[in-house]
């Protein structure tokens, strides 16, 4: 089928005219139809004029201009194809009205709140640089214990609120002020494009989801917006939120389902039937386990989807992506969308899940797919979550089952594959570089890491300070820290986050999903022990490395409970040698630690089982190291760190 390379697709505003334009080769006729409104249930509705669209067979589009001024009106196509004509929203919309049925023409520069000229992404020098928190917009703010104003609770605007404190009581920070002191460098945002699953227009209905069924990929998400039926409210108040997590130092990571849409009945077969969607023998394929699959291998599919990342990047200022069944989509177009993010700048952020949810229902080849077995075919700054290093440390997701920081060691040579973000060649290496690894322990999809370290050990309780639960969860939290590759962590998880055991809470109310902050103050040691490990490492290079250097300097050694390595830096102005020494045994454990390079006589301990961060705790000499039962010990050589606490 012919393909058309512009970028010039939708509706192109002026104040004299409007150019709509629609690549649909196998329709026989194209007509745009003007509304006034988003739905005929809104006040004042009425259907306008309507022009037909006439067709370009060299390039397969169909388009028109018309002429005055047609701004925040809004319109639909009526696509007949086979005789069969069926009214549509634009596939390229970039504004909508409520619930996403009918697209809008949008001035976008009115769009913009004040400043957002002058605002700049935010990124790191390396993916390793990164801390990502991984958050839902209503989680975020939708519980009164926020502090955030009732209006903008659970909405993109509870992100502009600063100076907000638990229950407004004005002593512990939430929301982005609390993101700031906890030390995260990057927000990742569940999807907050146009999904179909929640009414926008009745909002005091409660409904409640993830997201993970895309309707509009171009437009943001209504419901988080104070008003879903303006197409531009929407719009400026996306920019809102994501200028006011840049001026606070942080960046934005969009979460995207390009693996598939909500249903096949949408824009993309309304317009061009079937082109967009994989099928075999006459039927839909489902490798996403949603219905359908995107067909990313076709030509105008890869050049959507390259498009429309490039869209979010540019008009949205976007600082990185994150992809949703990533092994639903071929290989070469993930290369094509990291060499066209690179041609903006390099530093953005790109992952996604190595995995779908049916391989034998994806429709290209298992060599042509988007998974950890073809990491060697991808750019090493694609990177993949590690769900082995995952159920090494914690046990399969949803289940009793136990991991390391339960004290099973049946799995430990996938733990320490994970810490050197399986980019060595002794450890079951898939990965490039520790830039294709994202390390972490707990997302949005089934238990949190509180609740499954509950089940495992058949409590019930999930508001209990049982310290051996917690210190489960501070050995989870050393492992991710200090291991290698991208660490990434569930909103919360820091707080002893709790859905009350609830492992797929897509569709669930506020009540299950939303953060409580109250908790940041009932485990406050447990949040505290999170910064205190992400300020070691950002303190430490070698524990950021984007290359195999501290992958090829680490020295292993492993006893019983134990795991124990060293690494040395050569980075001026930092520590010279850190050791990190786990136990996950209820006893006492000792090891004797080795390096590729000579060991100090004497080390200073910055982290206990209780208490993490920059400062000395107690110093102990000599290598035989006695690690205290369920816990983490951190390590630096007695001579930089006097040296360097001299120098300040």
């Amino acid at each position: 089928m012919i393909s058309y390379k512009k970028n010039d697709l939708g509706c192109t505003y002026t104040f004299d005219r409007t150019i709509f334009k629609v690549w649909s080769p196998n329709a026989s006729g194209i007509r745009v139809q003007l509304y006034k409104t988003g739905s005929d249930s809104e006040p004042n509705a009425q259907k306008l004029e309507s022009y037909a669209l006439t067709y370009d067979k060299n390039t397969g589009v169909w388009s028109v201009t018309v002429y005055g001024d047609l701004k925040n009106l809004y319109y639909t196509y009526l696509v007949t194809v086979n005789g069969v004509t069926r009214e549509t929203q634009d596939v390229y919309s970039k504004a909508v009205g409520v619930n996403g049925q009918r697209s809008m023409v949008c001035d976008l520069q009115e769009t913009n709140p004040k400043g957002w000229n002058a605002d700049k992404h935010v990124f790191v020098e390396h993916s390793t640089d990164a801390v990502i928190w991984e958050v839902h917009v209503g989680d975020f703010s939708g519980s009164p214990s926020s502090g955030v104003s009732p209006e903008n609770r659970g909405k993109y605007l509870a992100f502009t609120e600063r100076k907000t404190t638990i229950n407004n009581q004005g002593d512990i920070p939430t929301c982005v002020d609390y993101l700031v002191n906890l030390g995260i460098t990057h927000v990742h945002l569940n999807p907050v494009y146009d999904f179909d699953s929640v009414d926008e227009a009745h909002p005091e209905s409660g409904e409640y989801n993830w997201g993970y069924d895309p309707a509009n990929y171009n437009v943001p998400e209504g419901s988080y917006s104070s008003n879903p039926f303006d197409g531009n409210v929407r719009i400026r108040e996306f920019k809102s939120m994501v200028k006011a997590l840049h001026d606070a130092g942080i960046g934005v990571i969009m979460d995207v389902v390009y693996n598939h849409t909500s249903s096949t009945d949408s824009c993309f077969n309304r317009t061009v039937p079937d082109y967009y969607y994989r099928k075999y023998d006459g039927r839909y394929l489902n490798s996403s386990g949603c219905g359908n699959v995107f067909a990313s291998e076709k030509d105008m599919a890869r050049n959507y989807i390259l498009n429309s990342v490039l869209y979010w990047a540019e008009e949205y200022h976007i600082d990185g992506f994150r992809f949703d069944l990533m092994g639903c989509i071929d290989t070469t177009t993930m290369n094509l969308i990291r060499l066209a993010l690179d041609e903006i700048d390099p530093r953005f952020l790109i992952y996604g899940e190595p995995w779908t949810a049916n391989l034998g229902e994806n429709g290209i080849s298992f060599e042509d797919a988007t998974v950890k077995e073809n990491a060697f075919k991808l750019s090493s700054r694609v990177a993949m979550f590690n769900d082995s290093f995952r159920n090494a440390l914690k046990g399969n997701t949803d289940d009793a089952s136990i991991g390391y920081i339960q004290g099973n060691n049946h799995n430990i040579y996938y733990v320490i594959s994970g810490i050197l973000a399986c980019s060595s060649d002794t450890f079951l290496k898939w990965a490039k570089k520790p830039t294709q690894c994202v390390t972490y322990n707990s997302a949005h999809d089934n238990l949190t890491l509180w609740d499954k370290i509950l089940k495992s050990q058949n409590i019930t309780d999930y508001d209990t300070h049982d310290e051996n639960i917690i210190a489960m969860n501070k050995l989870s939290a050393a492992l991710v820290y200090t291991s290698q590759g991208i660490p990434f962590i569930l909103a919360g998880e820091e707080m002893a986050r709790t859905k009350h055991g609830d492992h797929n809470s897509y569709k669930s109310p506020l009540s299950i999903n939303a953060i409580d902050w109250e908790r940041v103050r009932s485990y406050k040691n447990l949040v505290e022990y999170y910064k205190g490990l992400i300020e070691i490492r950002k303190h430490y290079t070698p524990l950021r490395e984007p290359t195999t250097v501290t992958v090829s300097n680490t020295y292993f050694e492993t006893d019983g409970h134990c795991i124990a390595y060293t690494i040395p830096n050569i980075t001026h102005g930092e520590w010279d040698m850190m050791a990190i020494l786990f136990n996950n045994s209820h006893n006492v454990a000792k090891i004797t630690l080795k390096s590729h390079t000579t060991l100090p006589h004497s080390w200073v301990i910055i982290t206990t089982g209780d208490k993490s961060g920059l400062e000395e705790l107690r110093r102990i000499d000599g290598n035989d190291i006695n690690i205290p039962p369920m816990s983490t010990l951190i390590l630096i050589d007695d001579k930089s760190f006097d040296r360097l606490k001299d120098s300040k």
